[in-house]
């Protein structure tokens, strides 16, 4: 049985129109683009003021673990322009970051890179924006 993501109405909003920007001029990234489309459309849609705190949402700080190498990654999930790896701010465009958005603290996530499919699991979500009130972010 696959995981009920959720996201907020925000978040799916943004997602859903920098999906329709990007679509036609980021070709490389276009298996991406489809993997972030399809997860949100069979998302649920919450208000941002009631997703639980163990979900992760745009601008969520989140620690996952590789399963096959055990290598533990703290980042932030965010929009591609303020992506930045030497500082852990993943793109939601990214391979990993496509397929984060909507599952929950203790979900394990399957994604593909161009040596194969990789699979880690969330182990704690350290900051969630909607968590602390912060609705905009």
């Amino acid at each position: 049985m696959r995981t009920q993501l959720q996201i907020t109405n925000l978040d799916y909003q943004r997602l859903f129109n920098l999906i329709n920007s990007v679509r036609d001029t980021m070709k490389d990234d276009l298996h991406n683009i489809e993997t972030l489309e399809q997860e949100i459309d069979r998302a649920k849609r919450i208000e941002p003021r009631k997703i639980g705190p163990d979900f992760v949402t745009m601008n969520s700080e989140v620690e996952v673990i590789d399963l096959a190498s055990g290598r533990v990654m703290t980042f932030k999930l965010v929009y591609p322009q303020d992506a930045d790896f030497k500082n852990n701010r993943l793109s939601v465009l990214s391979p990993l970051g496509s397929a984060l958005i909507g599952y929950r603290e203790g979900d394990e996530v399957e994604f593909r890179v161009p040596a194969g499919t990789k699979k880690v699991k969330i182990t704690r979500i350290l900051f969630q924006p909607e968590a602390k009130g912060e609705y905009a972010l």
